[in-house]
């Protein structure tokens, strides 16, 4: 009985090591060729109940990828109230590469 357990714990974490290295192989073989970099950008109009939600797994979504690439969050201000700016503004403090900017800054930052 004791066998059979160890037997299938060994499967489980043979399956678990062959999906990781799959999926490292996938990130080398898919990386970006150029030292580029690409943009998330959120609007803020699209969802405003979730928006704090939508960031932070944009955020955990780049920070997945590693170091493969360099990827920025930005979270597009269309017409947003002021109290709504300033808990963005405090979110985009709080987490790393992430920032708010008007449509116009965002032109400025993709051309730079």
């Amino acid at each position: 009985m004791l066998s059979a357990i160890a037997y299938i714990l060994l499967v489980i974490f043979t399956l678990l090591g062959i999906v990781a290295a799959i999926a490292a192989v996938m990130m080398l073989v898919m990386r970006p060729r150029g030292t580029g970099r690409f943009v998330v950008v959120i609007p803020s109009h699209a969802c405003e109940a979730d928006f704090a939600a939508r960031l932070c797994a944009a955020r955990l979504r780049v920070g997945l990828l590693g170091g493969v690439v360099r990827g920025d969050v930005i979270a597009l201000d269309c017409g947003m109230n002021e109290q709504n700016r300033q808990q963005c503004e405090a979110l985009c403090q709080g987490l790393d590469r992430t920032k708010l900017l008007a449509p116009e800054e965002l032109l400025h930052e993709l051309t730079s």
